[in-house]
Parts: C-alpha cells; sequence; structure tokens
C-alpha cells in the first residue's frame, strides 16, 4: 500500500508539468511519476520500477480485484528488480529504468489482462532498451524512457494474445540482457523485491538521500561556523553522476549532493549562504554500498560526524 501511495504522491506532483506530447495512459502515468524525480529506489539494482510498474497496472486494472492489482506489481516488482541486478555488469552503456522496467510491465499488465506472462515478458525481453547516456547529460529523454517502459509493456502484454514471442531472447546473447547475470536474477532472496524498494524521502537526487540525513542529524548549523565538510558517498558512481560544487539553476540544484548536503547542515532553509558553504564541502568516494558520513570541521577547532543509509520502509 505504501508503494502506491509514493506512486500517487509522485504522480500528482509530476503532474504541474504534464507531458505536452501524446501518450497512453501508462505512458502519460509514467512521465508525470518521475517529473518530480521522486519515484521510488532499489537499492541493490539503482532501478526506480514503481512509476513504470505501477503505470501499467493502473492502465490495465479494469474490473480485476485490488488483491489482483496488488499481486500484479508485485510480480512487475520482481521482474524489474531481479533483471535490473543482473544487469550490473553492463549499468555504463544501459539505463536499467527503462530497460528492466518494460520486462516488469510487460509481466504486471499481462497478469491484469489474462494474458499469456511467458510471452508478453518474452516480447518485452527482445524490444528492452534505453542508453544511460540519457542520465549524464539529464535531457527530457529519461522522462520518455520512463514513458517508453511503460506503454511497451503494456503493448507486449496485449500482443502476447495474438503473437508468439521469441522464447530464448535472455539465453540468445544477442540483446540487452547478453550480458546479465543469470546466477543474480535466479538467486533465492529472503524478502520480496517489493519489499525491498525503498523511498526518496528528501527533494534531491537519489544519490543525496543518505547524505541528506547525516547531515540532518548534526543541523541547524550557521554556515559561518563551518570551515570544512567531508561527505564520504556510496557507492562511487553517485560522485560522478551528482557531484556539482557550482550548480546553476534549480535542476541543477537538485543533482548536486554538495547543494544538498549544504541546506541539509542549515535545517533545510536554503539561505544565501549555502552557495558558500557548499564551496567548503568536499566529496570522498566511499565503498560499493549504498550509505554515506558526513563530518563537519566547526572553526571552533570542534568536529562532528554523523553515517546514514538510504531509508527503506
Amino acid at each position: 500500500m505504501r508503494s502506491l501511495f509514493d506512486f500517487c504522491g509522485c504522480v500528482i506532483g509530476g503532474c504541474a508539468t504534464p507531458p505536452s506530447w501524446p501518450l497512453d495512459r501508462a505512458g502519460g502515468l509514467a512521465a508525470c511519476a518521475h517529473f518530480g524525480d521522486q519515484d521510488d529506489l532499489h537499492l541493490g539494482s539503482g532501478a526506480h520500477p514503481g512509476g513504470v510498474v505501477w503505470s501499467a497496472v493502473c492502465a490495465c486494472t479494469g474490473d480485476a480485484s485490488v488483491a489482483d492489482a496488488f499481486a500484479a506489481a508485485a510480480f512487475g516488482y520482481e521482474l524489474t528488480i531481479r533483471l535490473a541486478e543482473g544487469l550490473a555488469p553492463e549499468r555504463q552503456r544501459w539505463h536499467v529504468t527503462p530497460v528492466a522496467g518494460v520486462v516488469g510491465a510487460a509481466g504486471a499488465a499481462a497478469r491484469l489482462l489474462d494474458a499469456d506472462q511467458a510471452d508478453a515478458v518474452a516480447h518485452a525481453v527482445s524490444i528492452a532498451g534505453g542508453s544511460s547516456h540519457a542520465l549524464v547529460e539529464r535531457t527530457g529523454t529519461r522522462f520518455l524512457h520512463r514513458a517508453h517502459a511503460a506503454t511497451s509493456g503494456v503493448a507486449c502484454a496485449r500482443a502476447s494474445a495474438v503473437l508468439p514471442a521469441s522464447r530464448l531472447g535472455l539465453e540468445s546473447g544477442r540483446g540487452a540482457f547478453a550480458e546479465a547475470d543469470a546466477g543474480v536474477m535466479l538467486a533465492p532472496r529472503a524478502s520480496t523485491c517489493l519489499e525491498e524498494t525503498g523511498f526518496r524521502l528528501h527533494p534531491a537526487t537519489g544519490f543525496a538521500q543518505a547524505a541528506i540525513e547525516a547531515a540532518a542529524t548534526l543541523a541547524p548549523l550557521r554556515p559561518h561556523e563551518v570551515e570544512h565538510v567531508t561527505a564520504t558517498v556510496s557507492p562511487p558512481a553517485a560522485i560522478a553522476l551528482a557531484s556539482n560544487p557550482e550548480p546553476s539553476g534549480r535542476e541543477e540544484e537538485w543533482w548536486s549532493i554538495e547543494h544538498a548536503v549544504g541546506v541539509a547542515l542549515v535545517g533545510g532553509l536554503e539561505l544565501p549562504e549555502v552557495a558558500g558553504l557548499r564551496s567548503r564541502v568536499e566529496l570522498v568516494p566511499g565503498d560499493a554500498g549504498w550509505g554515506a558520513r558526513v563530518e563537519v570541521s566547526l572553526r571552533d577547532g570542534t568536529v562532528r560526524n554523523r553515517s546514514s543509509r538510504p531509508s527503506r520502509r
């Protein structure tokens, strides 16, 4: 239920700037769910399954019961996250949310439409795609990624009623999942993928969530009191994608870990002095997990530090 609630909140927030290009119901919901860049996050895979899977579920619910809708969503999360984790070696090339998300959307939609789930998923495996370069440039392509995944997933489910699918798409070694780790995808888990997925609680990039939580426990500080801040951030790729000590404009501030830490240290208030404070934030790569440690050196010689990991449920 909390997952659906989070999805609805993201859609409502994103609807302030609804898509201006033609989209079906699933694609429109998926685009809106990501416009605020706060849709859910599965830490192990780096995927944001909710915006894609729930969009497909909402577009196909029809007369299905609430229980059936939740079961379909859980199935979609399982497919999305397991496939995204299997893509770990290929994340430099593939944007895992749309690549794995189209498969999850297809599986979820097929359950609700009483379609052939194996064929729906097989269709989706074959058409999955999405270059990770859109994340580096931070262009509107990343919104189209979500919309395409949800729309195409539903289309794959509907197509499975009339078109037989290539069932060996994963094994063939000729598609997006050619280098996927089957062992990772099939490994038993202590909990469902839906249960493992957490929420982005703070209005900033997902890469900054743990650093914000750590910094917030040290707040409020006055900017002139702070001599230097060292933020150790995991995984190291977070720094490569979201380090910007001099962001220009709201969107760059959203993606700046330095800005997020500065704002959190002063108690969540975006004061004029935050610009000077974030220039004193040094980012250090941590281990391969997810988390952050923030150490603040004050001008009076005292040092304070806190560690945190992103909140799940």
